[in-house]
């Protein structure tokens, strides 16, 4: 049974596993009396995959009305010497980009520590909107939890419930040495603390390296999906890679996309499928991608005839158009494909789930 918030207040002190629910989930929950909508984090590490997780399944809980509308999650990452690698800073605004345009998500926003000392500390501070003070800290944890997927899902990690406004002005007064991940200074600022640091060996940055992992591994199945129509005449207008460019001028960011899943291409049990007929929406998986980092996607639209990037329908579309260097919003034609070589992706699947999608 899902703890209540008032729950949580009197009885959850110390958790050493299971951390999801209570941590990054319960206070935001309609069926509270005063449900959370803000979250403050100030972890030592995060990584990419923790973030889009966290994000994709508040969306889908605000979809499906079991959280508060108006999220927000603002996250300091403190020890930046230790994990910040210049490809990994890229990612992290990359995907936040996507995440912050992508319609219904919360929104999230990242500030890394460029002054002082570095910070090791991890908290979770939830707040509730308070007419008088605008803020009201209302359930907070510390511990050793770090904002990354090792930290929730393969270490032995701890948190407790502390003072929520003790958590709160240790946050704000971390908030003067930070600079946010897309202010245009943060190379310069950072110009010391973003490199590729041999030291770091807490949580580095895996993305490269788990491309090249798996590449050199024995894919289970490997299958191309074309990027055309289902004749093979071309692309589609207002469908597939060119979904968001509209004739009737509705207006939609232009890269967004989508891979046409048409008969011809169809693998039964390729892709995970819903497991139940009348569950929403597809299971998700993780692909990997030698050049643009990882994304989630999963099946959708009627009988599964298209594939879609989980984070923000857009990351397809902009990854493809850099590939063959089109504008970013430009209309992809076959022909464009054509002459970049292919007018097909292709997806290997591996044991455990994970994909690598390659163009």
């Amino acid at each position: 049974m899902i703890p209540k918030i008032d729950e949580i207040t009197k009885e959850e002190t110390f958790i050493s596993e299971k951390f999801d629910e209570p941590v990054l989930y319960a206070p935001a929950r309609i069926e509270n009396l005063s449900p959370c909508n803000s979250l403050k984090i100030v972890t030592a590490f995060t990584d990419c995959e923790r973030i889009s997780t966290h994000m994709i399944a508040l969306q889908e809980g605000i979809e499906n009305k079991r959280f508060v509308k108006g999220l927000d999650v603002e996250v300091i990452l403190g020890m930046t010497k230790s994990s910040l690698s210049q490809k990994k800073h890229e990612d992290i605004c990359r995907l936040i980009h996507f995440l912050n345009e992508s319609r219904g998500m919360p929104k999230i926003s990242c500030r890394y520590i460029c002054n002082g000392p570095e910070v090791h500390s991890k908290i979770y501070i939830w707040s509730q909107p308070d007419e008088k003070v605008q803020i009201l800290p209302t359930i907070a944890y510390c511990g050793s939890l770090n904002y990354t997927m090792n930290a929730f899902y393969k270490r032995r990690e701890t948190v407790s419930r502390c003072n929520p406004f003790s958590a709160y002005w240790y946050y704000k007064n971390l908030l003067p040495d930070t600079i946010d991940c897309f202010d245009p200074i943060a190379k310069d600022k950072l110009r010391k603390v973003v490199n590729n640091s041999p030291d770091a060996v807490e949580e580095p940055d895996n993305s490269e390296k788990d491309y090249l992992m798996y590449d050199a591994m024995q894919p289970v199945a490997t299958l191309n999906v074309s990027l055309l129509r289902a004749d093979g005449s071309d692309t589609g207008y207002g469908s597939g890679i060119n979904w968001g460019i509209r004739k009737n001028g509705t207006k939609r960011n232009r890269n967004q996309a989508y891979i046409p899943y048409n008969h011809q291409d169809k693998v039964e049990g390729f892709f995970p499928d819903r497991v139940n007929p009348d569950d929403e929406n597809c299971p998700m998986f993780k692909v990997i991608t030698k050049d643009f980092g990882s994304f989630h996607m999963r099946m959708a639209q009627q009988n599964n005839k298209a594939i879609h990037s989980v984070e923000s329908n857009s990351i397809l579309g902009e990854w493809i158009r850099k590939k063959i260097g089109t504008p970013s919003g430009g209309y992809v034609t076959k022909q464009m494909l054509e002459l970049y070589g292919k007018t097909y992706v292709t997806f290997r699947k591996y044991s455990d789930g994970t994909y690598l999608l390659d163009f």
